[in-house]
Parts: C-alpha cells; structure tokens; sequence
C-alpha cells in the first residue's frame, strides 16, 4: 500500500488523540467516563517525563499513536548522566496500517531522542512487528530479565 500522508503531533496537555485511538485499540465502543478520566489522570502525571505522539490524517483523525517513558539513569561521578526512551503503546487503526504511520511515528521518536542526546530507544515488540523494527535499525538485546508479580491479567 502506499504510504499515507499524516501529520504527527507531540501531545500536550490534551489527550484526546490518545484516549478516541484506546478506545479503538481496546475494541471498546460504549463511552465509559471512568476510563476517561483514568487517562486524563495518567497523562496529567506522566506527561513530565514521557512522549507521546497521534499520527493524524488531513482531516484530523486520529489513525496512530506512539508513547515514550523518558528513563534517567542514577548519576555516576565523573559521568555524564545517561538518558533513554522506552517506546510503547505503538497503534495504528486496522484500515490505516501498512501505510508507513508506525515508522513515521517512530522516526519522529527516534529523531527526538537524538536531538535530546539520548543513548538509547528501547521497546518490547510483537512478532509481526520485529522486522518494521529491525528496518528502523533495532536489534534483538537479551541483557533484561523480567519477574511477572501476579498482577491481576490485562484485557
């Protein structure tokens, strides 16, 4: 397919773009204003150390998204102090993908965090997105270890 042209926007104190495409992400179609106001609360908290980005189309729908945790590392003496992005949230609408948008979107992150000087992007893909990634030039990295705590299970 080809590619679409979208306009990517860094989200600022309005998330409007990211709660209509978790929405869709989610496959929920009844408004639930709870859910709502959790994600307004969440990105009131975490939009000071993490990016986020819509892919919109010409006529401003929201068709992808893209966020970032800002990680800073503990200061080290005689060190500069190291910082990386942890992408995810990565979403494109169903009808808009293949289009280019996750790399659009991803370039821009990548950019970003090149210009801030960050060491690293860092991101846990899913096996049909590992080889968009791969193009992008992420390479697979076995130096994390996880511990699940048996937290209650996700949809």
């Amino acid at each position: 397919m080809d590619n679409l042209p979208v306009t990517i926007t860094a989200v600022d104190s309005d998330p409007g773009g990211l709660l209509a495409l978790r929405y869709e992400w989610l496959r929920c179609t009844t408004r639930d204003e709870e859910f709502e106001s959790r994600l307004r609360d969440w990105w009131a908290a975490e939009r000071h150390h993490r990016w986020a980005l819509v892919a919109e189309t010409s006529d401003g729908e929201p068709v992808g998204m893209a966020n970032a945790l800002v990680y800073t590392r503990m200061p080290s003496p005689g060190q500069p102090t190291a910082r990386w992005l942890y992408s995810a949230n990565v979403y494109v609408s169903p009808v808009f993908r293949r289009r280019g948008i996750v790399t659009a979107l991803m370039a821009r992150l990548i950019g970003d965090a090149r210009e801030e000087g960050m060491e690293r992007v860092v991101l846990a893909p899913s096996e049909m997105s590992k080889p968009m990634y791969r193009s992008l030039g992420f390479r697979e990295a076995d130096d994390l270890m996880r511990l699940d705590l048996g937290v209650p299970q996700r949809l």
